[in-house]
């Protein structure tokens, strides 16, 4: 349900697929038409019967290498640097929502781009975005957006915050919902704040068990 209303996002002339001042040519009624066509996929996901998901442990942090969980960055002042919003620990989805929290003055204004295929958003980074892709994601881990920062000798922190409306949803390739947690988010010249994400005890014997298997 969700996969086909994007194919139908996909295929509307002239719509934007990410909010932007460089688009000047999008009229009112084709970005109320777009943004009505993904909130409406999302209340489509409500009215499904509630049935978990495929991602129950499913996880966003911020990576400043993409893939490379480092989770503090020291840029020297007056440089460009990057930080990527990574999903992980998932066996597949489609759309995600969240917002970006940044520290004033950390960063002049800050510019992100989607990294899912399609390119499709509705919403601001820093008010409540939702990312929907034009085919199951199932790489893990995988960076969903990136945001391009400058700093100004300001440390301070870039946090994965709750969307407004659709508050840690994600939509598995069946369109089942499910919530994300928050690993770790992201420092810059300051350790970053934990995430709310529950830990794992490992049960006891479990190393006792892998080392066996090397014998």
């Amino acid at each position: 349900m969700v996969a086909r209303l994007v194919e139908i996002m996909v295929s509307v002339s002239g719509m934007r697929t990410e909010e932007s001042d460089d688009w000047p040519f999008m009229s009112q009624r084709e970005e109320t038409q777009m943004k009505s066509l993904l909130v409406a996929a999302l209340v489509l996901v409500v009215a499904i019967p509630a049935f978990a998901g495929n991602n129950p442990a499913i996880q966003m942090y911020v990576d400043f290498e993409n893939g490379g969980y480092v989770h503090r960055a020291d840029p020297a002042m007056y440089t460009a640097f990057d930080a990527f919003f990574m999903v992980d620990t998932f066996v597949g989805f489609t759309t995600i929502s969240f917002m970006v929290g940044n520290t004033p003055g950390m960063s002049t204004l800050v510019a992100y781009d989607n990294l899912l295929p399609g390119n499709l958003a509705i919403g601001a980074y820093e008010t409540g975005i939702t990312l929907a892709a034009t085919e199951c994601m199932i790489d893990v881990p995988l960076a969903v957006a990136v945001g391009h920062y400058f700093y100004l000798n300001v440390p301070g922190d870039i946090q994965i915050l709750d969307h407004p409306e659709f508050p840690r949803w994600v939509v598995d390739c069946n369109d089942q919902v499910d919530y994300y947690c928050v690993l770790i988010n992201g420092g810059v010249c300051q350790d970053p704040l934990e995430g709310d994400c529950p830990i794992v005890p490992v049960e006891e014997g479990s190393w006792g068990s892998i080392k066996a298997l090397y014998r």
